[in-house]
């Protein structure tokens, strides 16, 4: 047996993982180097006391035990070697493991402000486009499930992923994907999931009420049940994209969908006629602009105060 054989058999003999037929060896070499034996136990013995910052002392360990080893310390030296750089390598092991556990495990959240919106890109290549005054919580998906917290208001375009599906969840609504595109809406005055590509399945804690939704159908959690409608809502991402298209639109819900896609509100003097309707569109036009423009279709005036803007005079003529 040369000494590469016998330094493993040796490490293994140390550690009480040797067979009886490696132990059979161990106590052959034994009565040929006993002296060596006698300084690889006792080396052996201190080393199992050393805690891991000393474990790359390596220089200073050999300086200690050296002088009492025998003529034939090529042997002990290269064992030495080995079970040092063990423990390191296992030490090293440790640390990278530590670190990519709470790296993977540590909570990530991102929120928000007041007429911001957000884009954010997940580890598995999912985007989320966040609304303002939102937020969401997850971890990264490296072996968690695809999970997110969602408070207020998101776009998901999630990544196909058959073994992991993608979780929403907002509390009052479960929202489980395999890859799509829908928004899920959880704000004091609407609890909703509408779906633009793909299929979802929504589940409304706690009455345990579970709807599938397709392409262009909605769902909205009203009287403690879950209300499925379709929807071919075109503004219902005009938050994101910043454009709007009115087609004989009440002229009430435009501005609903105006303070949904500029983050403000629009307080109207009187009531809107149900006749009042208009047709036209927006592309990234100024809150302004459109103002304007519904001034020169409507007669109205307005102020603006902020995020604040006051409508009166509106005339409706058909």
């Amino acid at each position: 047996m040369d000494n590469q054989d016998i330094n493993v058999v040796l490490a293994k003999h140390f550690s009480g993982e040797t067979t009886s037929e490696q132990e059979a060896l161990v106590r052959s070499w034994i009565k040929d180097n006993p002296e060596e034996y006698i300084s690889l136990k006792i080396f052996f013995a201190e080393s199992q006391q050393l805690d891991s910052p000393e474990l790359f002392e390596t220089n200073h360990a050999w300086q200690r035990i050296a002088p009492h080893l025998s003529s034939t310390k090529g042997t002990v030296f290269e064992l030495y070697k080995k079970y040092i750089y063990a423990r390191a390598a296992a030490a090293v092991f440790i640390l990278i493991s530590t670190f990519t556990f709470l790296y993977a495990n540590a909570e990530i959240t991102v929120q928000t402000a007041n007429g911001q919106v957000k884009n954010i890109e997940l580890s598995d290549g999912s985007l989320v486009t966040l609304n303002d005054n939102s937020s969401i919580t997850y971890k990264r998906f490296l072996w968690n499930n695809r999970t997110v917290r969602l408070n207020g208001e998101a776009f998901f375009e999630v990544e196909h992923d058959k073994s992991r599906p993608f979780t929403v969840n907002t509390g009052t609504l479960l929202v489980k994907v395999l890859g799509t595109s829908f928004v899920v809406t959880t704000t004091e005055k609407e609890k909703s999931v509408a779906v633009v590509t793909g299929k979802v399945k929504v589940t409304a804690n706690p009455i345990q009420q579970t709807v599938i939704l397709e392409k262009n159908q909605a769902v909205q959690y009203a009287s403690h049940r879950l209300i499925k409608s379709d929807t071919e809502d075109k503004n219902l991402l005009s938050w994101k994209t910043k454009s709007l298209s009115f087609k004989s639109t009440p002229l009430q819900k435009a501005f609903e969908d105006i303070e949904n896609c500029y983050h403000i509100k629009i307080h109207v003097e009187g009531k809107i006629s149900d006749s009042c309707t208009v047709t036209t569109n927006f592309k990234k036009e100024s809150i302004k602009e459109i103002l304007e423009e519904f001034r020169l279709l409507f007669g109205l005036s307005y102020t603006q105060k902020g995020n604040a803007i006051w409508v009166k005079n509106i005339s409706c003529e058909k």
